[in-house]
């Protein structure tokens, strides 16, 4: 029996968002806290269209790796990325690199919650000013929240 790769699920999710169609996949890792919980919650991946700073998308960073990172910086030939979880180091890649935008996550109890609104976007604009405390706040935000929930 053989298995499918990451990367092979990655691209045909890829395949069906270029055919319109909305594809939802579990989020691996821990980059997206506090906003997004790898192994417990999933992405909605649709078509990118016009990014803009403080979106959420599905990136191919040096060819050969996937991140769902928050646009950081948009211009005509980069996007910089980080994830909300990092506490430094970010990506870069061209917009053409950038294959789907998450507006939208599933929780493991079924609830939809918007990563698009005029409020989710206000609290990550706070978050990314707090980036020198990010450290800090993850870190009980890792051992409070987070001791209590098993990670798939």
């Amino acid at each position: 029996m053989t298995g499918i790769s990451d990367e092979q699920i990655i691209r045909e999710a890829v395949r069906l968002v270029d055919e319109g169609l909305a594809v939802t996949m579990l989020v691996k890792g821990r980059s997206m806290l506090p906003f997004i919980l790898g192994g417990q919650e999933s992405a909605v991946l649709t078509q990118p269209g016009d990014i803009r700073p403080g979106d959420v998308v599905l990136a191919r960073i040096d060819g050969c790796r996937y991140v769902l990172h928050r646009v950081m910086e948009v211009s005509a030939d980069k996007v910089v990325l980080m994830g909300d979880g990092n506490i430094r180091g970010q990506e870069i890649c061209r917009p053409s690199d950038v294959l789907a935008r998450a507006d939208e996550v599933v929780g493991a109890d079924g609830r939809h919650r918007r990563l698009d609104t005029p409020k989710a976007r206000r609290q990550a604009r706070v978050w990314r000013r707090l980036l020198p405390l990010r450290r800090y706040l993850l870190a009980i935000y890792k051992r409070t929240i987070l001791r209590n929930i098993k990670i798939r």
